[in-house]
């Protein structure tokens, strides 16, 4: 193993020099000057590169660490280290491949503002799991935890590059003092449904006319609000026995502006469509409520703003014949939630005009989605069927995120039981 190299004194002197009197050992022109020992090791390509340190011990301690990371192969070298998060983010964020091109400015935002901004100028060597960890608890009282959970995937997901790329040795978010922080991506699903249906009905009573039937394809066909608000007429099979929905596209928004594209994670190539079974009921509502707000055609991009236009005859639009806008529906919503004492505002302004509500947003639109996957579940659904009636790849998923417990539940598990030991003899 090599040794620290002493920089304040001559490893030749000359026979007669004067010696220092502190060391007793023939001074260089470097003594007394900088750290005094000098650690020299080689690189793989045999590159010579040296660190100064004050103590022998500490020296002697860096050489045995880093002639063994050469030797094993996992040695990294310091100017690699000296990478900045900044430039390690940005080359991450160009290599990734976007199937949905409204996915990327959302991702370019996101490690702009929550991983450039406050962690960009520190040097990849140094992100060490404490400062990982200030950064954490900083997130949080910012943002909510699943969001915080995503930005934290991003910053995984760069500080694994970094090691793949042999910048740093070992990614930081492993360290068990960042996972025992790390939040959590998903929230934990309530046990109790957030919408039942009682209170469905509430809010279809507080609702205008024109748009009580959102609520039952929410409910009746577990629409997500985009894809109601996308929902056509020439999307039913109306004439056949066993109606079906197609789900097949959604309003979403590109940086502002309007857009028809597939539903949630689909694209040009796979587009994510599902069928959905219709009943008599529902398409009877859905029926009547095209006999009175007759389907308009709107025009919108496709799927990005500059996409190319295309036309389709919706059964939901605004008082203007226009596509449905979010925000005053949700306005709608959360009145009608207050109604039925769901909710209570917070101010005495006018809704639509300013008049703001507690917290919600486990009780929007999208509950009625978990209130047709329990329903569902409850009436002797199986997870597999349900998964592809939601749009779900992974069933356990949807038993995570959607399965709550639902009225009569209880009384059916115990009918179950009871027809078992009845059936005995």
């Amino acid at each position: 193993m090599s040794e620290p190299y002493d920089r304040w004194h001559k490893s030749r002197p000359a026979t007669g020099e004067k010696k220092c009197t502190t060391h007793n050992k023939v001074p260089s022109r470097s003594h007394g000057q900088g750290k005094r020992w000098l650690a020299r090791w080689r690189d793989y390509d045999g590159n010579q590169l040296s660190e100064s340190f004050d103590k022998y011990d500490d020296a002697k301690k860096h050489l045995s660490k880093v002639e063994s990371s050469v030797n094993d192969g996992t040695y990294i070298s310091k100017e690699k280290g000296d990478t900045l998060i900044q430039s390690l983010a940005e080359q991450w964020l160009a290599d990734l491949i976007f199937r949905n091109p409204r996915t990327e400015p959302h991702y370019i935002a996101r490690v702009q503002r929550y991983i450039i901004e406050p962690l960009g100028h520190i040097k990849v060597k140094d992100l060490i799991p404490s400062r990982i960890v200030s950064w954490i608890k900083n997130l949080l009282l910012s943002i909510g935890e699943a969001y915080a959970g995503l930005i934290y995937t991003h910053l995984n997901s760069i500080l694994t590059m970094a090691v793949d790329d042999d910048l740093i040795a070992k990614n930081p978010c492993a360290s068990r003092s960042v996972q025992r922080v790390k939040p959590r991506r998903q929230r934990k699903a309530a046990k109790d449904l957030p919408i039942d249906w009682e209170a469905s009905e509430g809010i279809k009573e507080n609702l205008p006319d024109r748009y009580k039937p959102t609520v039952d394809c929410g409910r009746g066909l577990g629409m997500r609000q985009g894809e109601i608000f996308g929902f056509s007429p020439d999307d039913v099979n109306w004439h056949q026995e066993d109606k079906v929905v197609h789900i097949r596209r959604q309003i979403a928004h590109d940086r502002g502006t309007m857009v028809f594209a597939p539903p949630k994670g689909g694209s040009d190539d796979d587009p994510k469509d599902r069928i959905v079974p219709l009943g008599d009921d529902l398409a009877n509502i859905l029926i009547e409520h095209t006999r009175q707000f007759p389907p308009v055609e709107v025009t919108l991009p496709w799927i990005e703003r500059n996409g190319p236009p295309v036309t389709v005859k919706l059964i939901f639009t605004s008082r203007e014949n226009k596509p449905m806008n979010k925000n005053y529906i949700n306005y709608l919503w959360k009145a009608a939630l207050e109604e039925i004492g769901i909710i209570q505002a917070i101010n005495d302004r006018p809704v639509g005009r300013g008049r703001r509500w507690e917290k919600c947003r486990d009780k929007m639109m999208h509950a009625l989605r978990h209130l047709f996957a329990s329903e569902a579940l409850n009436e002797g659904v199986d997870v597999y069927t349900l998964a592809d009636l939601l749009g779900h790849e992974d069933p356990a998923f949807t038993l995570r995120r959607y399965v709550h417990r639902v009225a009569r539940s209880l009384d059916k598990a115990r009918e179950a039981i009871s027809r078992r030991y009845r059936a005995v003899p």
